[in-house]
């Protein structure tokens, strides 16, 4: 039968190899995190550009689109804005 002795003996041994374990483990999570967020920083990253260019060829589609119908492009601005003020005006 174990002694006392052996017994406090091998519940060191036992919490010195959780410990180990533990700390193992939390290195593997941390690791995983790290990459995890590298993976999202890219993704957005590669969103945000995509974002940017539509933003930017849309910008291009009404300058052109400005610039070969002016009139037309007064006429909806101003009908616009005068929709949106009479919408806000009655709003009172």
């Amino acid at each position: 039968m174990a002694t006392t002795d052996e017994i406090t003996q091998d519940l060191k041994q036992d919490l010195a190899t959780l410990k180990a374990d533990v700390g193992n483990l939390m290195a593997v999570m941390k690791d995983l995190g790290v990459e995890q967020g590298r993976t999202a920083y890219a993704r957005a990253r590669e969103v945000g550009e995509r974002a940017r260019g539509q933003a930017v060829a849309a910008q291009e589609s009404v300058e052109h689109y400005v610039e070969a119908r002016p009139l037309t492009s007064l006429l909806v601005a101003f009908g616009t804005g005068f929709a949106i003020g009479t919408l806000l005006g009655t709003r009172r």
